[in-house]
């Protein structure tokens, strides 16, 4: 069964005609976007945009000091600047912090490992067998401290 989404503006206690239905094909945010409130009357009711870049060039949305949790439980501050509605999302997002790019490498580099394991039937075999395990366990320990020594 299809949901509605209703949103609600209340014009007066008794007033019935304040809901708008907002369609269901469309995403709607709500947050504040900037750390600072605007300082004057006219930057709330003077700015008359024409699109949607008139917006971001105006106010220029930014979210500062985002607390973000690393892999060890530490904390890291990002800031965030959105110049368009392509700014909230998840690639984009992503793409403009160290943070999570760092962790979306890790997650396609495992990714491709185990696309490789499905795919290898000769190295889902070696991994059955416990001294076939072993040997490629060292050759891959090889191989990472030759990484290691080439950098």
């Amino acid at each position: 069964m299809a949901r509605k989404t209703v949103i609600s503006k209340v014009l007066d206690v008794e007033a019935q005609d304040g809901i708008i239905e907002f369609p269901q094909n469309r995403i709607l945010y709500a947050d504040q976007f900037t750390d600072e409130a605007p300082t004057t009357d006219e930057d709330r009711e003077g700015f008359k945009p024409k699109n949607m870049n008139d917006v971001f060039e105006h106010y220029q949305p930014s979210k500062n000091g985002v607390t973000m949790e690393t892999e060890d439980g530490g904390a890291v501050y990002e800031d965030f600047d959105f110049k368009s509605i392509k700014d909230f999302e998840d690639e984009q997002l992503i793409a403009h912090s160290e943070l999570m790019s760092g962790a979306k490498n890790k997650i396609d580099a495992y990714n491709s490992v185990i696309r490789q394991l499905e795919k290898n039937k000769t190295l889902r075999n070696a991994l059955k067998d416990e001294a076939a395990r072993g040997n490629l366990k060292n050759a891959l320990k090889a191989l990472l401290a030759e990484l290691d020594e080439a950098e």
